[in-house]
């Protein structure tokens, strides 16, 4: 079924090598969302599980199903199986992609980007999907930049595997923790392309090319049942259930994995301990790895492993989730001091980590936490997650993003019932964070923030460009330029964050920001930016104003009246005013020259 280049292009040579010589660049692309070398299964286990997925990879039967759903509950180690599918399928040489949903970088839309993402990765291992993809592109601009899933799915993923057909091999998709795309909306136009049901307003089923396979992990929330499991072409294993993955191959993985961890503490224990703690251990990996850093304590001194390991083997007999709740508040515990203080340190900066909208490293928070509202940036991060290596990432490297290790880590600390006094109120952080971002701005954006020597040259032609961006926009600047409008409208209306936001359009740090927006590659999410205020402005103002029209000049109604007006002007401004900037050849002098940039506020 594949096609020569002059079928799938055009009848000239030419025109073929040109569809294979296009460069995919400016399609959208999510870094950092492939496959991880260092996530892979220890050797010996998983064996089965695995074996299982490779074979039905290779299966070239008629009947075969095309989508292997992996489902599970937090800390069964789907991810590692996934990333371990992953490596060996790109070590063989097989044409595939893998990309990894991430609660913590919720903010990228990845949802939006999927396809586009694994069309490119597709493209750069297989030269049959890559002509056909640049076929599909080559005279259709607005097919690159669209956000249409369906489209996506169609032109980028279906008819790439469709032609490669003729080589008579598996293309293999990997999609990791689907669960974590955000809420039930985020992934619902994914699930009806795995289900095959291309049009929302038909029950007709597209089939699936035979040679693709897909693999999803995801715990089993109910959306991703029950979508994938009427699919007739969907194969439905989860490792929770003992009769596919038996209690006794569970625990023989997790002794080995154990026996890893400890291997140094062999003095302090040997194979009965180790297959002690493989019982306790519920089949979690997560929760073995855990009670390995626990045992080891190596951020405590004086610390006695055999007293550790009796600690978490005696006593009840929790399973799953209550069983890793209770192994976080046991490390808590363990390196928490028993004061008020601490635990108002821990709430304020763990807040700040887990509703950051995209992992900061410990500079770049505490740079944000210099801006906080009054009281609430006093402390240091360092000094509450120094100790906390075994649960977040970046303890040791100031420049490392912060970040928990695990998702279960994140339900724990936002769920009052099950962490108790370790509970953090994420909605008490968004009105820091708002501030903050603000904060940062006024004082980081300045005219020519990167010290270009002309205002003239396009942003194409600075050759270091990428370089003088990392140098003079730090991170916590970058972060506050692309999120302040999303924390803003996230928080509820206060007369004095309106005061902040007025402070932004009425002088020229608007058109600053815009630079540095423009610099970073960004400037097309200014538009959106804009319409968050202008809702978050209109929206809450007015509710605050009809709601309480008796203390109208008491809560701050010039604000209000200001807020309307900001979102009035805002609201009139064309969606397509900065389309030019989207070009390669705008210029900084075109942010300050752009007729459109006078309809914005700025000034009383």
């Amino acid at each position: 079924m594949g096609k020569s280049c002059p079928q799938i292009h055009s009848n000239t040579s030419l025109n073929c090598g040109l569809a294979e010589d296009l460069d995919f660049k400016d399609m959208i692309y999510v870094n950092g969302a492939g496959r991880d070398t260092s996530k892979r299964c220890l050797p010996g286990t998983r064996e089965d599980i695995l074996s299982e997925i490779k074979d039905w990879i290779d299966n070239a039967g008629e009947d075969v199903k095309q989508v292997f759903w992996l489902s599970g509950t937090a800390g069964k180690g789907k991810s590692v199986i996934a990333h371990t599918i992953a490596n060996w399928f790109d070590g063989r040489g097989g044409p595939g992609a893998c990309f990894c949903f991430d609660r913590t970088r919720e903010a990228e839309r990845r949802y939006e980007r999927i396809f586009t993402t694994i069309a490119r990765d597709l493209a750069d291992r297989d030269p049959i999907m890559r002509r056909t993809l640049a076929h599909a592109v080559l005279d259709d601009n607005e097919l690159r930049h669209t956000k249409d899933i369906t489209r996506q799915w169609k032109k980028f993923i279906l008819g790439p595997v469709d032609a490669s057909q003729a080589i008579h091999a598996p293309v293999l998709i990997v999609i990791d923790a689907l669960d974590e795309t955000g809420d039930e909306r985020s992934r619902e136009q994914i699930l009806r392309m795995l289900a095959g049901n291309l049009n929302p307003f038909s029950s007709e089923v597209t089939k699936l090319p035979t040679n693709l396979r897909i693999l999803v992990t995801s715990r089993p929330l109910n959306d991703i049942r029950d979508v994938l499991d009427t699919a007739s072409h969907v194969l439905h294993v989860s490792v929770d259930d003992t009769s596919h993955v038996s209690t006794e191959s569970a625990e023989h993985d997790i002794q080995l994995y154990i026996c890893s961890k400890l291997e140094g503490s062999r003095s302090a224990f040997n194979d009965g301990h180790f297959k002690v703690l493989a019982q306790k251990s519920d089949g979690l990996f997560e929760w073995a790895r855990l009670a390995c850093e626990y045992i080891k304590g190596q951020n405590r001194v004086g610390v006695d492993p055999m007293e550790r390991f009796k600690d978490l083997v005696a006593g009840s007999s929790e399973r799953g989730t209550l069983l890793l709740d209770k192994m976080y508040c046991n490390i808590l515990a363990d390196i928490m001091p028993e004061d008020d203080e601490a635990i108002a340190a821990f709430r304020s900066v763990m807040g700040q980590i887990i509703t950051s909208l995209e992992p900061l490293s410990l500079s770049a928070l505490n740079a944000m936490r210099l801006h906080f509202p009054s009281g609430g940036g006093g402390y240091r991060v360092e000094q509450v997650i120094g100790p906390m290596g075994s649960l977040v990432t970046g303890t040791a490297d100031s420049q490392t993003p912060v970040r928990p290790l695990h998702a279960s880590f994140y339900d724990f600390l936002t769920d009052k019932s099950r962490s108790n006094e370790f509970y953090v109120d994420i909605s008490s952080v968004k009105r820091s964070l708002a501030f903050a971002s603000m904060g940062v701005m006024e004082h980081g954006l300045c005219f020519n923030i990167c010290s270009l020597e002309s205002s003239y040259l396009p942003n194409s032609a600075v050759l270091d460009l990428k370089e003088r961006v990392k140098n003079f926009i730090p991170a916590q600047l970058s972060y506050s330029c692309r999120f302040w409008a999303m924390h803003v409208r996230a928080t509820s209306f206060d007369s004095s964050l309106v005061k902040e936001v007025q402070a932004f359009f009425d002088g020229e740090r608007l058109l600053f920001w815009l630079e540095a927006l423009s610099l970073m590659e960004n400037l097309g999410s200014s538009m959106e930016a804009l319409s968050y205020i202008s809702d978050w402005l209109m929206v809450r103002s007015l509710t605050t104003l009809l709601g309480s029209m008796d203390s109208y000049k008491l809560r701050g109604g010039c604000r209000v009246t200001t807020a309307v007006r900001i979102s009035v002007t805002l609201s009139e401004i064309p969606n397509t005013s900065f389309e030019l900037f989207r070009q390669p050849s705008y210029t900084a002098h075109h942010i300050y020259t752009c007729p459109h940039c006078h309809l914005l506020p700025l000034g009383p």
